[in-house]
């Protein structure tokens, strides 16, 4: 098989986690790094769990992180018919036999494993049964699953990630293919639809190693190529757990309604258990096709640092184009949550702020969380604000002021700031008492980008009703 293909399969009883998104991305990386497919298989043969909404939402999430693949889209669901083909075939090659008990003695089995304080194994009762018994229970339409029978011996693989690795036969369970109700498992499922599919190469997380074994055997019993397995380290929160909704947002698409750029997610992402020769922090999509190697993966569990993937988001924000970035902005589920329509501003105003602002954004939804005012007037003032800057010797000579902004024709940064110096100066008061008070009464609060800059982007007659207002209440 010269071609590399490989595939992400989710399955859709759930978002597509973090987790599974950097899963996706190695794949993805490994095929452009090779020249190779990229294919995407939504693993739905769950009927109670598997929900067409999620697997919308997963489809959803690849395409916003720029993972489309190469090929239709495979619904494992519609294979089922092929699953069981195949599991009838190791079922007349010896290679798996029918196992009739039923669901309350495999449960006493399990609690004689337990008393006996021994891993649960299936006892192969079935496999010893006489082929006169056999004959009888299925005349009888006695209920049975499909199991695998487990050679003796060793299986052996060079994981990619982890080099070679190797389980005991003798330690792997006779496991189900079928079950009773004749629908088949997933461990068939993924088996047959991988060969179906072509792929070269399975790249998962760690969680699915045990997995492996198992497959292989199926594999060979059924005289295919074995693909080559790749196994990635787990990803960690920050207290070295396991990633959890309960601590941590997991969905990918909670990161994009928290106004992360893709970009800057997927080389976030990238960097969990990949690190690059050159040890950059901040790298492209097209360069790290270039650098991928799993040479370069670790073995050990990366952990999900939000302060780094702040930074990262930042640096993206900084480098991206405003044009691109408003786009984004005006499609903000927060923003749109918190009551701010940019529809009602111009492109040219829109820019302004996010010019002024850039600096200070770790996310685009900090265009509300720190730059609310922009967009909204203010309806409360920062009570420490009040106390500490509205105060008695200052009011009369603010209300001056105000008055003097409200005549003044030229509104552009600099004469803006120079008036307020020359008024000052000429009221022997400091200029920062006025700035206090300019800042407080347009915005609201005492912390913002340049108060002349603030209200250069705002305009007159914006920042003079702001005013007005904040007099009005004080």
């Amino acid at each position: 098989m010269n071609e590399i293909r490989v595939r992400f399969a989710p399955s859709p009883t759930g978002f597509l986690h973090v987790g599974g998104a950097r899963t996706a991305i190695f794949n993805w990386l490994y095929a452009r790094n090779k020249n190779g497919k990229f294919l995407l298989r939504i693993e739905d043969t769950d009927p109670e769990r598997s929900k067409s909404e999620l697997s919308e939402q997963i489809i959803r999430s690849m395409n916003w992180l720029g993972m489309i693949a190469d090929e239709p889209i495979v619904y494992q669901a519609l294979n089922i018919e092929r699953h069981k083909q195949v599991a009838l075939m190791l079922l007349e090659s010896g290679n798996a036999y029918r196992a009739f008990e039923t669901a309350e003695e495999l449960e006493e089995q399990r609690k004689i494993a337990q008393r006996n304080k021994v891993p649960f194994k299936y006892n192969r009762a079935s496999l010893n049964l006489p082929e006169v018994t056999i004959k009888k229970y299925l005349a009888e339409g006695r209920p049975y699953a499909v199991r695998f029978r487990v050679p003796e011996g060793i299986t052996e693989f060079d994981d990619i990630v982890h080099g070679k690795t190797s389980f005991k036969n003798s330690d792997i369970d006779d496991f189900v293919i079928m079950r009773s109700d004749g629908s088949p498992v997933y461990m068939i499922a993924v088996v047959v639809d991988d060969y179906d599919m072509k792929i070269s190469h399975i790249i998962r997380g760690d969680d699915h190693l045990s997995n492996t074994p198992k497959q292989i055997l199926m594999y060979r019993a059924l005289g295919w190529n074995v693909p080559e397995f790749a196994h990635l380290p787990m990803i960690l929160d920050e207290e070295k757990k396991k990633l959890s909704k309960r601590r941590n947002p997991v969905s990918t698409e909670e990161y994009k309604d928290k106004g992360y750029l893709p970009e800057a997610l997927f080389n976030f992402l990238t960097l969990l258990g990949f690190a690059p020769e050159n040890n950059a922090e901040v790298v492209s999509k097209e360069e790290l096709i270039k650098l991928f190697t799993f040479e370069r993966v670790n073995k050990k569990s990366a952990v999900f640092d939000m302060k780094k993937l702040n930074w990262i988001n930042s640096e993206y924000i900084r480098n991206t184009d405003t044009n691109e970035l408003i786009v984004i902005a005006k499609g903000s589920k927060y923003l749109a949550e918190n009551g701010i329509d940019l529809s009602k501003f111009t492109d040219v105003y829109i820019s302004s702020v996010i010019m002024l602002m850039k600096e200070r954004l770790n996310t685009l939804n900090d265009l509300y969380d720190f730059g609310e005012y922009f967009f909204k007037d203010p309806e409360n003032y920062d009570e420490k604000g009040i106390v500490k800057y509205w105060v008695a010797e200052i009011k009369p000579l603010f209300r001056e002021f105000s008055k003097e902004l409200e005549n003044f024709k030229h509104w552009s940064l600099l004469e803006l700031e120079e008036k307020l110096r020359i008024f000052a100066e000429n009221r022997q008061i400091k200029a920062a008492q006025l700035i206090h008070l300019l800042r407080l009464s347009v915005t609201g609060k005492t912390v913002s980008p340049g108060i002349f800059e603030v209200i250069e982007i705002m305009g007159k007659d914006s920042t003079n009703r702001r005013i007005y207002n904040f007099l009005q209440k004080n």
